[in-house]
């Protein structure tokens, strides 16, 4: 299994336009939002969850999801 983030489904939603803008809305460091847009993580940061949580106006479960990963 595998976590996989739904930030660009939310952004969508929300007509969030860049990752950048979140950064400067929330005052969270850039770089650490477009890995986690990107996917690029292994560890979650409490902080940045509740952050984004409160930005999209969400709940965990609605930010995070956990995926089957394919077997080739």
């Amino acid at each position: 299994m595998k976590v996989r983030n739904r930030m660009r489904i939310l952004m969508a939603e929300k007509k969030v336009s860049s990752v950048l803008k979140i950064s400067r809305d929330t005052g969270l460091d850039y770089g650490t939002l477009l890995n986690f847009y990107h996917e690029r993580f292994e560890n979650f940061n409490n902080k940045v969850i509740a952050t984004l949580c409160e930005y999209f106006g969400c709940q965990i479960d609605e930010l995070l999801e956990l995926v089957e990963e394919k077997v080739y």
